[in-house]
């Protein structure tokens, strides 16, 4: 049996206009399981802060981590809750 988790991910991106749209595409990809977001631009809008809610097997949040770690400019922090 596979159990799903709940998984808050905190995503700060540097550079936010030009790393911005490599970070949605993924997100998009991903849309399925994202089942909450928010995101906040620094003052400065330089950089960007996205918090999302992700329900999913642990091999799908550990692809989608992955995914948005290669993206230059992009640090993700994470917090599971198994369901």
């Amino acid at each position: 049996m596979v159990s799903n988790s709940l998984t808050v991910f905190g995503i700060m991106l540097d550079d936010r206009g030009q790393n911005a749209p490599d970070v949605q595409e993924v997100i998009t990809r991903h849309g399925s399981e994202i089942i909450g977001r928010m995101g906040v631009p620094s003052p400065s809008k330089k950089k960007g802060f996205i918090t999302l809610l992700f329900e999913g097997e642990l091999t799908q949040v550990e692809a989608f981590r992955k995914e948005i770690e290669e993206i230059d400019g992009a640090t993700v922090q994470t917090m599971s809750f198994p369901q």
